[in-house]
């Protein structure tokens, strides 16, 4: 059952047909025209349905929405939220239009039918200051019933970053470790200032014939994935989710402990600066990273197995928590030794704070680096910002003891930062919460006397394009097709490997893989850390189910979101940054590839302008769209 909620006249229409939660994003938006209007418009419309294979990993939350960041389509996904959503007897849901009043939308199915009712929180906002207090709250008010819930922070109600939040409940208690994000491209955001409504509740007793039939397609899916791999089923999913769940090779689990030990000396520290400092001096931090991140965390997570799922019944657990904190590799990267914090307590303390205010973690740290970064070169002056110069001096980092006080102090920054943006405390604040790309457009022309030797605001930041004014963040990871001015950037749908540099066009042909994968992943509801047991047979799964062939659908599927954002005026831009610029050029050297090396260090930007041209020239070829460059360098 599919059905679209107007929250401004408090009803819901019924829309019959089948969807997957990522095409019914697709559909909606198409069908209500949403391009017409701005991010925060009314008719910006917000969607999530959950996935459509009755299997382990395949009960994710898909939203889609008009980022107010990226400024284009966009989707997120949340864990594990998919499973109490499925009681509710609905598969997918819109919402559209704006409540009077900043609400709690509570959706009940009763075995029957929908309900629909609205909880003013209009007082309650008045002192709102952290999005564990509201889950707090919803829990004292629905802690006797089976529900979950999806709430947006301060940071929803005043930044374009705002992320949607949930933690599973079991046995009337907030099930610890276990909480998921949907927060890339500001979904919260669209949540609050488009519809007005600060969280949705939801819950119910299931359609009976309905739940009968999901599990008897369980029984079948699992005997198909048996047959295939020759092995029982849960063996088949610890196996190819080692990685996730503990790896006896490394020592260490999830993807905090094991990217570490992958990421080497091309993990990103000090707002990207990579490219400028010595490898041997890299390897160093990343010395320091994994004796006072990783073992610190393997001692804390990994060793007490505290570990727990998403929400749904799922061998793999991997939630890794300690002292009360989940801890994932991205946003404990960016609110890190991104920012030049190299002390996993002092990173407690800036990752529990990001998200208290409920921002994307990955967001909100990339813009603290660059507005460090900013600082340490003067472009902006402390009493603007509000707060003190961050130590960013590499020279300032030769020991452990120089380096644990100076991690502490720009932990404590990072915190006050993130509460100055958060809450708007002041001017700088408002500026900030736009994103990279908007603040440094407004902070060039406020601050023009500033720049010199052409070096402007933009030029520090690393985020990726699109549009006129569109602009997101790039996931972790020092890798080149992270900043290829791609469809969808800022997740997974690119070829994220690090410290390779390949020729354009394989790089389109890896990136153009990589999206077809992770779209179909998003697409069927399915945790991306299932994708290695099942990406083999997922067609075969897919039309048992639909009798649909997933591989059209999903081609299809990206080329209507291309339409969308060519109806928008949408496009790839060139690179805008001088540091995204350098961690392409001097990838090519640093990852080994003369070639390139050689014609970056002869011709320039000449050649960055002809390699982007030409993996977006082939990107294009291969997805059947066009999604070249538009624009003079």
């Amino acid at each position: 059952m599919n059905i679209v909620i107007d929250v401004k006249n408090k009803k819901f229409e019924t829309v019959e047909g089948d969807f997957f939660p990522l095409s019914w994003g697709v559909y909606i938006h198409h069908r209500y025209e949403t391009w017409k209007y701005p991010p925060y418009h009314e008719r910006n419309i917000l969607t999530f349905g959950r996935g459509i294979l009755p299997v382990i990993g395949g009960n994710r939350l898909i939203f889609t929405f008009r980022s107010p960041l990226w400024d284009g389509f966009y989707f997120s996904a949340m864990g594990g939220a998919g499973y109490t959503f499925k009681f509710t007897g609905l598969r997918n849901v819109a919402i559209v239009g704006r409540c009077d009043k900043p609400s709690l939308l509570v959706i009940e199915g009763d075995g029957e039918g929908i309900k629909l009712d609205f909880i003013d929180m209009e007082s309650y906002l008045e002192g709102y200051t952290s999005i564990y207090h509201l889950n707090q709250y919803i829990l004292e008010l629905f802690g006797e019933r089976n529900y979950r819930a999806l709430l947006v922070g301060p940071a929803g109600i005043n930044t374009n970053m705002g992320a949607i939040f949930s933690q599973s409940v079991k046995n009337g208690k907030l099930l610890e470790g276990s909480e998921d994000w949907a927060g890339r491209g500001g979904p919260g955001s669209v949540l609050f200032r488009a519809h007005n409504i600060l969280g949705v509740v939801y819950y119910g007793e299931g359609l009976k014939e309905e739940l009968k039939r999901e599990r008897e397609l369980s029984r079948r899916l699992r005997k198909i994935v048996e047959e295939y791999y020759k092995k029982p089923y849960i063996e088949v999913i610890l196996e190819h989710t080692r990685k996730y769940r503990y790896n006896e090779e490394t020592g260490t689990g999830g993807t905090f402990g094991n990217n570490y030990l992958y990421l080497l000396d091309t993990t990103p520290i000090f707002n990207w600066r990579m490219p400028y400092i010595p490898k041997d001096v890299r390897m160093e931090f990343h010395r320091r990273i994994v004796k006072y991140l990783v073992e610190r965390f393997n001692r804390e997570a990994i060793e007490p197995r505290n570990w727990t799922t998403c929400g749904e019944p799922c061998p793999v657990q991997c939630k890794k928590y300690r002292r009360g904190l989940k801890v994932d590799y991205e946003p404990y990267e960016a609110g890190g030794p991104l920012l030049g914090i190299f002390d996993i307590y002092a990173i407690d303390k800036v990752v529990h704070t990001i998200d208290s205010l409920g921002f994307d973690a990955i967001e909100c740290g990339n813009l603290i680096a660059w507005v460090f970064e900013l600082l340490h070169v003067g472009l902006l002056k402390p009493k603007e910002v509000g707060i003190d110069k961050p130590v960013f001096e590499i020279s300032q980092y030769r020991d452990e003891e120089e380096m644990l006080r100076n991690s502490q102090y720009n932990g404590e920054l990072a915190v006050k930062l993130a509460e100055i943006v958060a809450f708007r405390k002041n001017e700088m604040g408002r500026i900030l919460g736009l994103g990279i790309r908007r603040a440094s457009r407004i902070l060039n022309k406020r601050f023009k006397d500033r720049i010199k030797d052409e070096k402007r605001f933009n030029d520090y930041g690393v985020y990726v394009p699109f549009g006129e004014e569109g602009g997101i963040s790039p996931t972790m990871y020092w890798a080149i097709g992270n900043f290829i001015p791609y469809l969808i950037q800022g997740r997974y749908l690119t070829y994220y490997k690090a410290g390779v540099f390949p020729e354009p066009e394989e790089l389109a042909r890896l990136s153009v893989e990589r999206v077809i994968e992770e779209i179909t992943l998003d697409n069927v509801g399915l945790c991306r850390f299932h994708r290695g047991w099942c990406a083999p047979i997922l067609d075969t799964l897919v039309r048992e189910v639909t009798g649909e062939d997933i591989k059209e659908i999903s081609r299809k599927l990206i080329r209507d979101i291309w339409l969308y954002d060519r109806k928008l005026g949408g496009y790839p831009p060139y690179i805008e940054s001088e540091r995204v610029k350098d961690l392409i050029v001097r990838g090519a050297e640093d990852f080994g590839n003369e070639k390139w090396a050689s014609y970056f260090k002869r011709e320039g930007e000449d050649r960055l302008k002809e390699y982007i041209e030409r993996v977006l020239e082939e990107y294009s070829r291969l997805l059947g769209i066009d999604w070249r460059m538009e624009g003079e360098l």
